[in-house]
């Protein structure tokens, strides 16, 4: 069975909310009445501390599901999730989605899948302040456009993958000027063509 497909049956009865950037789309400690699916645009994950703070976790996007760790579990949801850009997600009732999910064994291997997959690509996420600037910008402008499913990037201000990546605003620019004198992108805040994906994995498995 086509993961992809399945769910896009379940959600095509769903509701339709369109988010504005920075506006919270779930809260930490609320109940999980609703799981979520993105239709357009991007969505920030983030573990909020008592201070003001946030630590970052994931930038999910097209295709990919919002509050299904917390369906499943039955627990309130673990992190922020806020709109990155104008952004448009469908919701289903989280008891709908957990018969959707037990209806079929398939789609029960496909989320366990899933769930191993986001755990890979947060790890990757998560990690890439441990690599240099142009290596882990590079993973993870890889890890973007494998979700928009194209070589572009559109609608992720430089502050969020700023604070994906560590680093200062400033220090991010310059990694933008490097890349694209090395001709492998091309950006007009806030998209970003890739024009050389080749080169692009290269740096993503260098070693700076």
């Amino acid at each position: 069975m086509d993961v992809d497909r399945h769910w896009e049956k379940v959600f095509a009865h769903g509701t339709t909310r369109p988010y504005l950037a920075r506006q919270p789309m779930l809260l930490k400690g609320s109940p999980s009445e609703s799981v979520l699916r993105v239709l357009e645009g991007w969505a920030l994950v983030t573990d909020p501390h008592a201070d003001g703070s946030s630590t970052f976790l994931e930038l999910r996007g097209r295709g990919q599901l919002l509050g299904e760790t917390s369906a499943l579990s039955g627990e309130p949801r673990n992190a922020n999730v806020t709109a990155v850009c104008r952004t448009i997600v469908r919701a289903v009732p989280s008891d709908l989605f957990l018969a959707a999910v037990t209806a079929h064994k398939e789609i029960q291997v496909g989320m366990i899948l899933h769930a191993q997959d986001l755990h890979r690509t947060s790890n990757v996420r998560a990690g890439l302040r441990s690599f240099g600037v142009i290596r882990g910008l590079s993973r993870l402008l890889l890890d973007l456009v494998r979700t928009a499913g194209a070589p572009l990037v559109a609608g992720i201000p430089q502050k969020v993958l700023a604070h994906a990546l560590g680093v200062t605003s400033r220090t991010l620019r310059d990694a933008f000027a490097e890349l694209e004198r090395r001709r492998v992108l091309s950006v007009r805040w806030p998209v970003v063509d890739i024009t050389d994906e080749a080169v692009l994995k290269e740096l993503a498995r260098s070693e700076e």
